[in-house]
C-alpha cells in the first residue's frame, strides 16, 4: 500500500470538537486501526477510543490492523495508510488504544519451553550445587508456572487462579507501591536495601513473574553467571521466552495506561494458563472494572478459552451480578453444542449451591470463538465489570 492511500471519515461537529483536544489525532500523528466490517468501499473502523463509518480507497480484509498517518483532522478525518512500522510503536499504541502482544501460542510455547527447563534444572539441583539466589528465582518462576489441573475441585483452583493473575507481572510495580505505601505509614522513607527487606515487598519480589522473569534474564545476559549451570542451547531458549513473556507484560501495561483515560468501564487483561494436560490450552480474559457510579450494579466478567482435546476450541463467558450467573458458551461446532447440552443439568445442580439463579446458553458461533483475543465486550448502562476471587 503506497503512502498516498487515504482513509476518510467524516466526524460529527461535537466529536470533532472533543477529538481537537487529543494529540493522538493531531496531523502527522500515527494511528493503528482496525477493520471491523466491510461495506463495499466502505468500512466500520475501530479508532480505540470511537469507531466509525469510512470511505476506504485501499484493499482490506475483516480483522486487518492498519498503521495510518493523520493528514488532516477537523469535520473529516484525513489518513494516509503507511507501510512500515512507527519508530516507536508501544508510544503510538498507546495513543491509539491498541495493542498487539505477541500471539496466544508463541505465549504458550514461550511458557512450555521455559516451564521445562525449569523443571529440568529443578531436578538438577543436588548435582549442580546452585547458589541460593538463583534458586529463589527459579523457585518463584516454577510457583508461578505450576499447571492447572482442571479435574481438580473449584475450590483448590480458585486460590491458584487468583496467585496466578496476582503474580502475573501487570500489577508488579503497583503491587510494590501499595505494599511500601503501607508498610511505611506515617514513617520516615528508608533506604533502597530497608525497602527491599520489607516482608511484602520480599513476597512480591519472588512471587511476581516479571520480577522473576528480569531477575533471570539479568543473570543470562551477564554471560558468565550461568553458564556453568545450563547449556548454550538452553540459555538461548530461556532468553527467547522471556524476553516473549516480557514483552505480553509491557504490551498489557501499556494499554492499561491508555484504557484510563477512555470511556469504557473496564480494563482488560489477558492470560495464557499452563494446563497440566500438555496438548490444551487456556486462554482467560479479565474486565477489571475502573469506577463504580454510586448506586450502579455490581457486575463481574470473565471470558475464558479452552482448546481441548474432545470438544475442540470453546469459549465461555461468565457474567455475575449479586448471585445470579449467566454462562455463555461458543463453540463451532453442532455437535459440541449437543454435547455440551446433555450436561446442563448436572453443570446446574453443581453451581446452584454457589448461586442463586443459573443461566446456561450455548450457541454455534465460530466468529466469537476467533474473536476472542480482538475484542472487549461494550458494557451497557449501569452495569459495572470486575474480577474477585
Amino acid at each position: 500500500m503506497g503512502i498516498t492511500s487515504q482513509i476518510t471519515v467524516s466526524i460529527k461537529s461535537e466529536l470533532s470538537e472533543s477529538l481537537l483536544k487529543v494529540n493522538a489525532f493531531t496531523p502527522g500523528s500515527i494511528l493503528n486501526l482496525k477493520v471491523l466490517e466491510l461495506r463495499g468501499d466502505r468500512a466500520l473502523i475501530d479508532f480505540g477510543k470511537f469507531r466509525a463509518t469510512a470511505d476506504i480507497k485501499v484493499p482490506v480484509s475483516l480483522g486487518e490492523e492498519l498503521w495510518v498517518k493523520v493528514l488532516a483532522s477537523g469535520k473529516q478525518l484525513k489518513m494516509s495508510v503507511i507501510s512500515s512500522e512507527p519508530k516507536n510503536p508501544l508510544a503510538t499504541e498507546i495513543l491509539a488504544g491498541h495493542f498487539k502482544a505477541p500471539a496466544a501460542d508463541s505465549l504458550q510455547k514461550a511458557q512450555v519451553d521455559l516451564k521445562l527447563i525449569l523443571d529440568q534444572a529443578m531436578a538438577s539441583q543436588v548435582g549442580k550445587s546452585y547458589p541460593k539466589f538463583i534458586i529463589n528465582i527459579l523457585n518463584g518462576l516454577s510457583y508461578y508456572f505450576e499447571s492447572f489441573d482442571l479435574e481438580k475441585v473449584v475450590t483448590k483452583l480458585i486460590p491458584q487462579l487468583k496467585a496466578c493473575l496476582e503474580n502475573a507481572g501487570v500489577f508488579f510495580e503497583k503491587s510494590l507501591e501499595n505494599s511500601i505505601l503501607k508498610s511505611l505509614g506515617s514513617s520516615e522513607p528508608e533506604t533502597p536495601k530497608q525497602l527491599a527487606d520489607l516482608p511484602g515487598v520480599k513476597n512480591i519480589l519472588n512471587r511476581d513473574l516479571k520480577a522473576n522473569l528480569m531477575a533471570l534474564k539479568s543473570l543470562i545476559e551477564d554471560k558468565a553467571a550461568l553458564q556453568n549451570f545450563f547449556t548454550p542451547r538452553a540459555l538461548a531458549t530461556l532468553h527467547n521466552s522471556i524476553n516473549s513473556l516480557l514483552s505480553d507484560i509491557t504490551h498489557q501495561q501499556g494499554r492499561a495506561v491508555a484504557q484510563l483515560d477512555s470511556a469504557e468501564p473496564f480494563q482488560v487483561f489477558s492470560f495464557t494458563l499452563p494446563l497440566k494436560e500438555g496438548a490444551q490450552t487456556a486462554r482467560l480474559k479479565v474486565y477489571f472494572q475502573k469506577k463504580q457510579k454510586s448506586g450502579a450494579n455490581k457486575g463481574f466478567r470473565i471470558s475464558l478459552l479452552l482448546s481441548l482435546d474432545r470438544l475442540g476450541d470453546l469459549r465461555t463467558d461468565f457474567f455475575l451480578l449479586d448471585k445470579d450467573l449467566t454462562i455463555n458458551f461458543f463453540v463451532k461446532e453442532d455437535s459440541t453444542k449437543v454435547k455440551i447440552q446433555e450436561n446442563f443439568l448436572e453443570l446446574q445442580e453443581l453451581l446452584h449451591v454457589f448461586f442463586n439463579q443459573i443461566v446456561l446458553k450455548v450457541s454455534v458461533s465460530e466468529k466469537k470463538v476467533i474473536d476472542f483475543d480482538h475484542e472487549d465486550f461494550q458494557v451497557d448502562g449501569d452495569r459495572q465489570v470486575d474480577l474477585r476471587v
